[in-house]
């Protein structure tokens, strides 16, 4: 239920911030054709622009999920100094050593 809710807001935001971006360059190539100077953006387009950001970003949050302590102490109490340091994928078996053991022992 709050997935769908989630990518309705974001979709919506992103719509606001498109429609604010069309009308700001609707708005410049008005300004170009009457030969008014440009004073900046009218307070609809920059409002409409920043309520888009925020729904979006309403609905990132939901669609996120659930989020993570900030603090790592609560998932490394859980694992052993052995498991931290493990990374298998650094183990490597095909060395130099093969083939000098060969040398040395032939």
């Amino acid at each position: 239920m709050y997935m769908n809710i989630g990518r309705g807001c974001v979709i919506a935001g992103m719509l606001m911030i498109l429609h604010a971006g069309l009308g700001s360059a609707h708005h410049r190539a008005n300004l170009r054709l009457s030969e008014q100077p440009y004073d900046g953006l009218p307070v609809d387009i920059t409002a409409q622009c920043v309520i888009g950001f925020v729904i979006a970003c309403f609905g990132i949050s939901k669609v996120a999920g659930e989020f993570k302590d900030i603090s790592a102490t609560n998932d490394l109490n859980k694992k052993t100094l052995d498991s931290i340091t493990n990374v298998p994928s650094f183990y490597h078996f095909a060395h130099r050593g093969r083939s000098i053991h060969s040398i040395i022992y032939s």
